[in-house]
C-alpha cells in the first residue's frame, strides 16, 4: 500500500516536471527564434534537473525499492543538469 508521504513525493516531482519542462520548453523555443546555442544549453538543463532527475528516482525507487540509489540518480542527474545552466550562462557573460 502507498503512504500519504509516497503520494506527496509523486506529487511533488509532478510540480518539478512541470515547471522544468516549462522552463525547458521556452528556453528551446527561444533558441530557436533566436539561434541561440546558450538557450538550448540552458533548456536541455532543465530537463535534467526536472524530468530526467524524476524519471531516474521513479524508476529506481518503483523497480527496484531502493530509495538511497533513486536518490543518487536523480542527485546526479540534477548536478548534469545544473552543469549545463552553468555553462549556458557563461557562454552568454562571454
Amino acid at each position: 500500500m502507498t503512504s500519504l508521504v509516497e503520494w506527496m513525493a509523486y506529487a511533488l516531482w509532478g510540480v518539478i516536471v512541470g515547471l522544468g519542462g516549462a522552463i525547458a520548453a521556452y528556453a528551446f523555443r527561444a533558441s530557436r527564434a533566436t539561434r541561440s546555442r546558450s538557450l538550448s544549453l540552458l533548456g536541455s538543463g532543465f530537463l535534467l534537473i526536472s524530468a530526467a532527475a524524476a524519471f531516474l528516482w521513479l524508476g529506481i525507487y518503483l523497480g527496484f525499492h531502493d530509495p538511497l540509489l533513486s536518490g543518487i540518480a536523480a542527485t546526479a542527474s540534477m548536478a548534469a543538469g545544473l552543469g549545463l545552466v552553468l555553462l549556458s550562462v557563461r557562454m552568454r557573460a562571454g
